[in-house]
């Protein structure tokens, strides 16, 4: 970790009570999440909430899901961070924050 790196706030565990909180309408959750760290200033852990999401379908694993499913998840997080950007501003970000992302 670099000395101006903040340390990470997002744990598997985190993640999966976010997905399974009561009465969010599905596949919601990490929409929520991503406009929650983007108003943070924490785009760092925004590929934590994209792999989660596709890991987090039940009895599929990324590879196994569809190109379609995938394209759908990626397009509902750029859409929430675009309209997000709108209220909180972009945070700062560098391509090495998004280089490992899979679409």
């Amino acid at each position: 970790m670099s000395s101006n790196a903040l340390p990470p706030i997002l744990t598997p565990e985190l993640l999966n009570s976010i997905r399974e909180y009561p009465d969010l309408p599905p596949r919601t959750w990490y929409i929520i999440a991503v406009t929650t760290l983007t108003i943070l200033n924490r785009p760092d852990e925004i590929p934590k909430v994209y792999e989660h999401a596709l890991q987090s379908r039940p009895s599929r694993t990324p590879s196994k899901l569809e190109h379609g499913e995938q394209l759908e998840i990626l397009r509902r997080i750029r859409e929430a961070l675009i309209k997000t950007s709108a209220v909180g501003g972009v945070p700062k970000v560098s391509t090495d924050d998004f280089r490992n992302l899979k679409h």
